[in-house]
Formats: structure tokens, C-alpha cells, sequence
């Protein structure tokens, strides 16, 4: 039951939504408290600006891997490290204390904070990476998306 997800897209939906919310609070253990977040729905990250990000792993892995050895995963856990930092994970009753934080987690306009963040880092750092024209990480730094 944790992370169960509603969405309401019209005033109509409203009493349905409402009727399974309350089913799942009744049904709740309560071991931990419930929370009700509102917000406005936002898509997650695209598989585009994934598909840039792990491009831009690469990418600084092989200008750094000549001083250092680094693997593109390595430059994954720096660039998370840097600029998303850490998190609790709850595994049933057990605590594993500051993770990573998952860019899966990240909506279209977190990703593309974090990759602005990455990209003048990679600058900052001599490196020259890939930014297509076309991409929805450059569509998206140019207002067109």
C-alpha cells in the first residue's frame, strides 16, 4: 500500500478518488503515519533526459579517466552526490540511512535542474559535453518545451 498514487483530472473525478483514498486510510496499519500530499501533477523525468544525463557520465568519465580511474557509474554517484544529495530508504521496518537520491524520483523540471547543474559543472571541470539542438534538455534551456 505505500506510495499509492491518485490522480484527478477533472472536478468528477473527485468522489471516486475520494472513495479509495478513504479505503486505503481505513485499511492503513498505522505502525507509521500517513501523509496526503496535493500538489499539481507533473510527469516524471523522460527517458531522453535520462538517456543525455548517462551520456554526460560517459563523457566526463573518459576526459577524467586519464588522470583517474573512473567509471561512468562513478561520475553517476558524483554528479547525485553533488547536486542531489541523500536520503533515508525504507526497506519494510528497516532504515538504511543516507542513499542517494534516484533521479527516477525527479519530475521533468527537477532532471532538468539537476542536468543544468551537471552540464556547468562539466564546464567549470574542462569538459566539453554533448548537447544536441534537438535535445529536450537544450529544447527545454531554449523555452521551446
Amino acid at each position: 500500500m505505500n506510495g499509492q498514487f491518485w490522480m484527478i483530472n477533472n472536478r468528477k473525478d473527485i468522489d471516486t478518488v475520494l472513495r479509495f483514498f478513504r479505503r486505503h486510510l481505513e485499511d492503513w496499519n498505522y505502525e507509521r503515519p500517513v501523509a496526503w500530499k496535493l500538489e499539481a501533477y507533473s510527469t516524471a523525468r523522460s527517458l531522453s533526459q535520462n538517456s543525455l544525463f548517462h551520456m554526460w557520465c560517459g563523457e566526463m568519465s573518459n576526459h577524467f579517466s586519464e588522470k583517474v580511474s573512473v567509471t561512468p557509474e562513478d561520475m553517476k554517484k558524483l554528479m547525485k552526490n553533488e547536486f542531489l544529495g541523500t536520503e533515508d530508504v525504507v526497506v519494510g521496518k528497516t532504515t538504511i540511512p543516507n542513499q542517494l537520491r534516484s533521479t527516477r524520483s525527479l519530475d521533468k523540471g527537477e532532471m532538468h535542474q539537476f542536468m543544468e547543474q551537471v552540464f556547468h559543472w562539466g564546464i567549470d571541470h574542462g569538459v566539453q559535453l554533448t548537447n544536441p539542438k534537438d535535445s529536450e534538455f537544450q529544447r527545454a534551456k531554449n523555452g521551446e518545451i
